[in-house]
């Protein structure tokens, strides 16, 4: 079986070796163009100064005119501290109840809203109050950098997460609050505040760094001499480190470093079954000191994972992210098998991992370190066995569902083989008998594991003897063909029953490498056809909600609000706002299985599309739930990206329809505006003429005249303020406003209108219109349709020779689903290419012969078109009938058809 990877976080490239890759990656590092700047001082105990030295530090920048702000100083009772604060501007403390007490904590809000230039945070591996946004106050500082605030803050070395288990040894005590290296490295200074341990011994007995009870509590733990001292020189270490790629970033910037090439890579390989959190923090040091990528695997082998596993695991991992790693998860059916092919694709060379505890049941068996050296890779293999502090293997379950179950149905099933051996003993032969044993054994191993199978054997063994060899009842073998059965059934049971086990591990991966195929194309079929937002949420929440057996929701931003899709069954509370908000601010999960705003019960993913949040994905997972499986974060994560790129998708054809329908309603409106811009211009001439007439000859003209002339001026005016009314119906057609003024109009009246139109312009022209008698009125926008059916007639009168006559004819036609209006214009003009047929219609086209011989502007018969289509019809081009000429086809449908098409338009 090959192994199946599954990345819950991408690994990271090897490290350059291009020099001006190098360059460019300083250069950027040294500019750092957006964010506030971190400056953080560092001592090696409580005492040193630290705080005192930054508020120095702040005074200086506060003369130099930058605007300074006290966010949080703890003064612990020291005078001195509390004198220094006279000349700042202090925060108010944000008040909290916590259980029965009222606590004060930093306002972060008020911080940001404040906005100062410059901020000072004491404390920054301090853990806020349960409730806050984040739970540690390194991630509030954060926030402050990423809204562009400088920080001032304070720091003991024995706070650094990669030195917690070299703390433990030195000061026998855990430190429980670090700051992950990642956010240390991040500081664009580093001030090492240093004071020698002896006289910071003499400080603390005279009650100048902890007061009482704190004081003589202090003495037992970090305040030994050889204690300071070992601090000390750690934080010395960590400054020049420090220091020293400050440096380097600045050589790489100006070019001026040594060319070199790095191409190592760190693996570290950690358990489940064992708390390995000292592995990676010995691998963060590793890496840090030889300046390469790392990466923290675990191999998942198909057995089952209790509660106290995952959470262990859950821990390992955000663990090695904070300090800087990424991480991967492995599947199949052994930790070397899988490993050993992802080493050779990854180009990994150094191997870190832990000594591991020999198995009793299983002596042959050589630990992982030595089958490493032993499989011929090109690798350095390092091993660590942690103290009795610094590691500890859980202790196997000891629930219903747990391999302490196994052992009592093994004892079972043995019991149940053995019944039923007697009641055949004297069917069958022994031979035989062996069989319903073994298969026993194999039972216990497909359910529960080698070790239950092992325990089956040893226990069938026993009982077959006692009850199945001569003599009965007793453990004693007197035929030599027993003993070999005994021996057969042992060895057989020995090695069916792990097995066994093996093949239920490798089905279980199987099922769920299976699961998590089936979801994301399930998900990528259902997506093919998604062609709204609001469709992309629905699909999202249902695929996820099933795979996930929880609540699923998509929240969409609507003017300053959250809209879900699709709708919750009860209300947000405002936590729960809290949390949409801040996810789609900084892009990262936040709520339940996060570090921040965990008191929501709702976890929040954001969707993302080119670096922005468009949505988020909250998750509502079971309360008993004590971890976020790496399955399920890895399925949310690729779904979530399919997501994205739908979402993209549906974006540009949205803007590419956008810009097409603007194109198109552009060159109609210019099409239109064109095409009556001299039956515009006709109306207006005659209106001049008469109203001249009537100005010039007033006392020359009969009352007659006078007549005749005003009701010229008035028909022609009538006429124009059609023709206008006609141009805004086609204006708001373009933009999709028009709803047609229908009407009942017979055909006759139709072309009677455009006849009379047709005259003005080309008085010899013959026109021939013959019209079916069984021919029923007609559902439409009388205007338009005539103006539709004037440009074709205009258009066959303009290139038909002199005395050829236009012959126009309507006729009721019935089809196998619909009734319609069939007219035919035939002219006999020079015709239109078969190939230029349907492009005539098109904006602007000008025919190189035939019809365009004469001046033609392209444009007459594309009105027509969309005139015709806004109606649902259709109109053609074909050849005469004749054989010479051209022959327009107009179809429009008949009352049942034009209600349908009204509704779409």
């Amino acid at each position: 079986m090959n192994p199946t990877r599954n990345a819950s976080a991408a690994a990271q490239p090897g490290s350059q070796t291009d020099p001006r890759s190098q360059q460019a990656d300083a250069l950027l590092k040294s500019l750092q163009p957006s964010g506030g700047k971190l400056k953080i001082f560092l001592g090696a105990s409580p005492g040193v100064g630290k705080t005192c030295a930054m508020l120095e530090a702040a005074r200086e920048r506060m003369q130099q005119g930058v605007d300074v702000l006290v966010g949080l100083i703890e003064t612990h009772g020291r005078s001195h501290t509390a004198a220094l604060l006279d000349d700042f501007t202090l925060l108010p403390r944000r008040e909290v109840q916590y259980q029965t007490q009222l606590l004060t904590e930093f306002d972060l809000d008020a911080a940001l809203s404040r906005k100062p230039k410059l901020i000072l945070v004491d404390e920054l591996a301090h853990t806020n109050i349960p409730g806050s946004r984040h739970k540690r106050r390194y991630q509030d500082i954060a926030e402050l950098l990423a809204a562009g605030i400088d920080v001032y803050t304070t720091m003991n070395i024995q706070h650094v997460a990669s030195l917690n288990d070299l703390v433990l040894q030195v000061s026998g005590v855990r430190v429980r609050e670090t700051v992950p290296d990642q956010f240390i490295d991040s500081a664009r200074q580093l001030v090492f505040v240093d004071l020698e341990p002896a006289h910071l011994l003499e400080r603390l007995a005279q009650g100048k760094v902890y007061l009482g009870e704190f004081a003589e509590q202090a003495q037992q733990q970090f305040f030994q001499l050889e204690t300071l001292t070992a601090l000390r020189e750690m934080a010395i270490k960590l400054v020049m480190h420090h220091v020293d790629s400050q440096l380097k970033t600045e050589q790489q910037a100006k070019a001026t470093c040594q060319d070199y090439t790095i191409a190592d890579k760190l693996l570290v390989l950690i358990s489940s079954r064992r708390d390995h959190e000292y592995l990676i923090r010995i691998g963060r040091r590793v890496a840090e000191k030889r300046q390469v990528p790392w990466v923290v695997v675990w191999v998942d082998t198909g057995a089952m994972q209790y509660q106290a596993q995952q959470q262990r695991l859950q821990a390992a991992f955000a663990l090695a992210r904070e300090l800087g790693a990424s991480t991967d998860v492995l599947r199949g059916p052994s930790t070397l098998q899988t490993i050993g092919p992802y080493i050779t694709e990854q180009r990994i060379n150094a191997v870190l991992v832990g000594a591991g505890t020999p198995r009793w049941w299983q002596p042959w068996r050589q630990p992982l370190y030595q089958q490493l050296v032993n499989s011929g890779l090109p690798l350095e293999v390092s091993v660590y066995r942690a103290d009795a502090q610094g590691s500890a293997e859980l202790p196997m379950p000891t629930s219903p569902f747990g391999q302490t179950a196994g052992y009592g149905v093994g004892l079972l099933l043995m019991a149940l083989a053995s019944s039923v051996a007697i009641l055949l003993h004297r069917v069958l032969d022994n031979d035989n008998l062996v069989l319903i044993y073994v298969l026993a054994v194999v039972a216990c191993g497909l359910k529960y594991g080698a070790r239950p199978a092992i325990f089956t054997a040893v226990l069938s063994f026993f009982s077959f003897n006692f009850f199945l060899t001569a003599p009965y009842f007793s453990f004693n073998v007197n035929k030599s063909d027993d003993i070999a059965t005994l021996i057969f059934l042992l060895v057989i049971g020995m090695i069916c029953g792990p097995a066994a086990s093996k093949i239920r591990q490798q089905l279980l991966l199987l099922k769920a490498a299976n699961r998590y195929s089936e979801f994301q194309r399930d998900f990528a079929a259902r997506l093919t056809v998604v062609h709204q937002t609001d469709e992309l949420a629905q699909v999202l929440a249902a695929q996820l909600s099933s795979a996930l057996q929880a609540p699923v929701h998509l929240a969409l931003p609507a003017e300053n609000q959250w809209l879900l899709l699709p709708a919750p069954q009860t209300p947000l509370l405002p936590i729960d706002g809290a949390v949409l908000d801040w996810c789609a601010q900084h892009q990262a999960i936040a709520g339940r299985f996060s570090e921040t705003l965990t008191a929501s019960v709702w976890s929040a993913f954001p969707l993302r599309v080119q670096q922005r949040t468009v949505a988020v994905l909250l998750v509502r997972f079971a309360p008993e739930m004590a971890v976020l499986r790496p399955d399920d974060e890895r399925l949310i994560t690729s779904l979530l990206q399919q997501a994205g790129s739908v979402w993209q998708r549906i974006s540009l054809s949205a803007e590419l329809e956008s810009s097409r329908v603007k194109a198109e309603m552009e060159q109609l409106r210019s099409a239109l505006l064109s095409s009556v811009s001299h039956d515009l211009r006709s109306p207006l001439s005659a209106m001049m003429g008469s109203a001249e007439s009537l100005l010039v000859l007033e006392q020359q003209l009969s009352a007659a005249d006078r007549h005749e002339l005003l009701q010229t001026i008035l028909s022609e005016s009538q006429r124009l303020d059609r023709y206008i009314q006609n141009l805004l119906d086609m204006t708001r057609l373009g933009h999709g406003q028009l709803k047609l003024e229908r009407d009942w109009v017979s055909v006759n009246d139709i072309l009677a209108s455009a006849r009379q139109r047709l005259k003005r312009f080309f008085p010899q022209q013959s026109l021939i219109c013959q019209v079916s008698a069984d021919l029923p009125p007609l559902f439409v926008h009388a205007a338009l349709l005539e103006q539709a059916l004037f440009n074709i007639l205009e258009n066959a009168a303009r290139y038909s020779p002199p005395g050829a006559p236009v012959v126009v004819t309507a006729e009721l036609r019935t089809g196998p689903e619909r009734h319609y209006c069939h007219i035919e214009i035939e002219d006999e003009g020079p015709g239109i290419a078969a190939d230029l047929r349907e492009k005539v219609f098109d904006m602007f086209y000008v025919v190189a012969d035939g019809d365009s011989k004469r001046h033609n502007t392209g444009m007459g018969l594309a009105i027509c078109r969309g005139m015709i289509g806004a109606h649902g019809g259709t109109v053609e081009a074909h050849a005469a009938k004749s054989g010479q000429g051209s022959c327009f086809v107009v179809e429009l449908p008949l009352p049942a058809q034009q209600q349908a098409s009204e509704e779409m338009v």
